[in-house]
Formats: structure tokens, C-alpha cells, sequence
């Protein structure tokens, strides 16, 4: 099933991430601390064993060193200092915005378009473990499992990248903050230092405290949104784990009146019906001159006050978290409710 990330409105997008366990063994983190290094290389040499959230488990005879996989969950790896050979998605990585600062040059891309992989330099990658993620169909959180993971084509496509190496796949979807610890604890069973996830966490602490503060002393709400021709989507914060996230510290959020998973879809005949006073848009799709150039939307309070920032599809991991939530502390500190 080709689940487009956020911004595509003909998503069917996250949904609940499952308590699958997490099963690590002979392959803990170590952050290299040791007098003799002993422990980072018995780690990397000892049998390796990892329980995906598909009820999956993955054993090899080492840590794995070469990781391939999805732009999605790379990005989060690169954060924690964990290297990938080679990677694939709707973009290539040296196009993705948000691998911006991050050292991409050892990666090699492998697909550029959803689905679309040449196997042949997947191969020539020679990965150990390939990582994706997986969604829900639907608000209950139902696995379609007749379809393959995110970024696969369909399942004989997965199945020939399963030849080459295997897949782990994980949830995006429901509680943000469980999506960030569950990626944290993959980066680290891959190598990721404990300093340095350390590090991480607390800036993410503090920046979580600061958008906290922000949504509590704003009575401006936040709209999340995608637009192109054919209409407007709204993004339905419960059904998006970072969404969700900033709802839970306190962010006050807008919920589209149109019924449907993740997705609020309006015409743009009824784009005037939207509301909000902070507008987060898409980087996909339409932009802001765009969106005034729509007579029923260019009126928009929110529009006409500059009150509209960008929403990227940030990594769940606490280095893309706190880095964006940090901005949007800003852009709510700053807000007013201009919406009536």
C-alpha cells in the first residue's frame, strides 16, 4: 500500500503504535566508555536479536554495521550518530530537507520515488539490516497485511529486499512520545551511544517544557494543513504521533469537522469553514502565495495576519522533535487569536 508521509491528502496516514516488545540481546548500546573498548566490540560481534512491531524478529550473528532503509527513520539514525549506507523514499536523501546539516555523502540513494528501488544497488550496498515503518489503516489501528511495509511497492517487491537483507518495521502512529522511544531504542540497538541519545533527550526535555509553556499562555489555535487543486486537507492531531505529541504537552489544536482517519478533506468551496489562527503548511503542496491566490481561503484570518509556518514531517527521535518544537514554541509565543 503506498502510504505517502505527511502532506499527501490522499494519505491513509498514521494511526496507534502497538506495545510490541522490544527484544534486544547480546547487542545493548554502549557508549564506548569502557577502559579497554572491549564492550562496544563484544557488541558488535555477539548475536544480535531485535522483535519489530509486526511481531517479527530479526537474528543475525552481530550487530548490525551496514543499515539501509527508509529516509524516514535514517534521518532519526544520522541524529543519534549512526551512519547508514544506503537509503530510499519519495526524495532522495540529498534532497531532503530534512537531513539539512547532517553529513549525507556515505549514503547512497537507492530509490528516489515511493516504491521504486533498483535491488541492484540495494545489493551493492551490501546492508545487514534494513529499517522502514509501518501504518494502520485506520484509527483502531488495523494492519492491512496483505500490503507491504512503507516505501515497498507492493509485497513480491519487499519480499526480493528481504533476499538482500532484513527488514525491521515500525509503527508511526498514537502516542508520540512511545513512536520516539521506540526509534530511540531500534538507533541504540544499532549502535546509536548512550551519550549521546543522552544529550538529545534533554534538549528534547527542555524543549518540550518551553512549547509547554507556549501553549499554555496562547489562546491561538493551531490548524495543520495540506493544499493543492484539488482542496484543502486538515490533519486530525490524534491520528499523527508528533501532532499528537504537541497536543498532549498543551498546544491547543483544531479538529476538522469532515469525518474520516487522519484526514479532514474540504473543497475549497468550504476552505473558508477551516479555522485556526497559527496555520502549520505542509512543505508538499501548495504554499503560502498559493494559497492567496484562492478566493475562498485568502481571507483567511490566519493568512491575512502571517500567521502561517511550515510543517515538516520531522524524524521521531528527540534531536527532529526538539529542534521543532523549539520553533513552534516561538511561532505561539508570538501568536494572537485572530479567528473568530
Amino acid at each position: 500500500m503506498n502510504l505517502p508521509r505527511f502532506g499527501a491528502p490522499r494519505a491513509a496516514a498514521v494511526a496507534v503504535l502497538t506495545a510490541a516488545a522490544l527484544l534486544v540481546t547480546g547487542c545493548s548500546s554502549d557508549d564506548g566508555s569502557s577502559g579497554d573498548g572491549s564492550s562496544a566490540a563484544k557488541a558488535a560481534s555477539g548475536p544480535w536479536t531485535f522483535k519489530d512491531d509486526l511481531g517479527k524478529t530479526v537474528k543475525l550473528d552481530h550487530r548490525p554495521r551496514r543499515i539501509a532503509g527508509l529516509n524516514d527513520v535514517l534521518v532519526s539514525f544520522m541524529n543519534y550518530g549512526v551512519e547508514p549506507v544506503a537509503s530510499f523514499g519519495y526524495s532522495s536523501i540529498t534532497q531532503d530537507k530534512r537531513f539539512a546539516g547532517l553529513d549525507t555523502k556515505g549514503v547512497t540513494p537507492v530509490g528516489t520515488t515511493y516504491g521504486a528501488i533498483n535491488l541492484e544497488k540495494l545489493a551493492a550496498a551490501k546492508p545487514d539490516l534494513i529499517v522502514t515503518n509501518v501504518y494502520p489503516t485506520d484509527a483502531k489501528g488495523t494492519i492491512d497485511k496483505t500490503q507491504p511495509s512503507y516505501g515497498f511497492k507492493n509485497l513480491e517487491q519487499q519480499k526480493q529486499v528481504e533476499q538482500i537483507a532484513p527488514v525491521v518495521s515500525l509503527y508511526m502512529g498514537g502516542d508520540g512520545a512511545k513512536v520516539i522511544a521506540r526509534t530511540t531504542a531500534l538507533a541504540t540497538a544499532v549502535g546509536a551511544k548512550k551519550a549521546v541519545v543522552a544529550a538529545a533527550k534533554k534538549k528534547f526535555d527542555s524543549a518540550k517544557q518551553a512549547l509547554a509553556e507556549a501553549g499554555g499562555n496562547t489562546e491561538a489555535k493551531v490548524t495543520v494543513l495540506y493544499a493543492d487543486a484539488d482542496g484543502v486537507s486538515v490533519a486530525r492531531p490524534a491520528d499523527d504521533p508528533a501532532l499528537r505529541l504537541y497536543r498532549d504537552i498543551g498546544v491547543p489544536m483544531t479538529v476538522p469537522k469532515p469525518k474520516g482517519y487522519y484526514w479532514g478533506n474540504y473543497s475549497w468551496e468550504n476552505a473558508g469553514k477551516i479555522g485556526g489562527d497559527l496555520l502549520l503548511l505542509s512543505q508538499d503542496g501548495y504554499q503560502t502565495a498559493d494559497l492567496k491566490k484562492q478566493p475562498t481561503f485568502a481571507e483567511a484570518p490566519a493568512l491575512t495576519s502571517g500567521q502561517v509556518h511550515t510543517w515538516e514531517s520531522s524524524g521521531m527521535d528527540y534531536v527532529s522533535q526538539a529542534a521543532y518544537m523549539k520553533r513552534l514554541a516561538g511561532w505561539l509565543t508570538k501568536a494572537k487569536a485572530v479567528t473568530k
